[in-house]
């Protein structure tokens, strides 16, 4: 029996009108999170590299970027506009629980639930072990949201539904701080992200969800739903531009 979850998305602007149907491969599509501030001045060439990435040729497909505005750095000028404290959490759960560390800072790359460093080395694109993930499969109908999931590996187990709205195309004036006078371009941006508990049965799972309070702007936008693991092991995600 499929349930029904209510999630109310306060996201001013957006408003979905079309459907649309996301589905992956039985490979895991992999998903890598930046975490990083407009206040921050080693930031913006992490925030190009994931903005480069709307162009290639595998996004969507194998991987999705995801860029988690922090707010720890909005004392020093500056307020980042997309911040949430949620990601601050989100960044210090990773830091403190998943590796058993202390400290967080940006830029932050994370690549399927693992801190990913080379990036500050080399900066290219990381290589992802292959690895069954299952299908997943997302139909957005206005704000109508259904949600299922085969894995052939799992046959009972508790996990972690998340999904993300994604915004593109933006350029900020920073006015103060440590980017004062720069012009800030953003893709990939989490506008909003919802985390619940889920629960894998029969090797299955099915969502039923209504997204509300979603309105329009001109901004590209993006839907990213992602199942990890308790242990923040990513399983598998789909999504793609709405």
């Amino acid at each position: 029996m499929k349930k029904l979850l209510i999630i109310t998305a306060l996201i001013s602007n957006i408003l979905f009108a079309q459907d649309y149907t996301f589905e992956s491969k039985d490979h895991r599509v992999n998903i890598i999170e930046l975490y990083t501030s407009q206040g921050c001045s080693s930031c913006p060439p992490a925030d190009k590299w994931l903005s480069d990435l709307k162009e290639h040729p595998k996004v969507f497909k194998d991987f999705i970027p995801m860029a988690f505005h922090i707010t720890y750095w909005d004392f020093i000028g500056w307020k980042d506009i997309f911040a949430n404290k949620s990601h601050d959490n989100r960044q210090r759960y990773y830091s403190n629980k998943v590796w058993k560390k202390n400290s967080v800072y940006t830029p932050q790359f994370i690549t399927n639930a693992k801190e990913y460093k080379k990036w500050f080395s080399n900066r290219n694109f990381p290589n992802f072990e292959k690895k069954y993930g299952g299908k997943l499969k997302v139909n957005l109908d206005d704000n109508k949201l259904q949600i299922s999931y085969f894995n052939k590996d799992i046959k009972n187990q508790k996990i972690y539904l998340n999904i993300g709205i994604l915004g593109f195309d933006y350029d900020i004036d920073i006015k103060r701080g440590e980017n004062k006078y720069k012009t800030l371009k953003h893709d990939f941006v989490i506008l909003n992200h919802i985390q619940k508990f889920a629960e894998i049965k029969n090797n299955k799972f099915d969502l039923n969800t209504i997204l509300l309070d979603l309105k329009k702007d001109n901004k590209k936008k993006a839907l990213v739903v992602w199942l990890s693991k308790y242990d923040s092991d990513i399983l598998q995600s789909t999504g793609g531009y709405i």
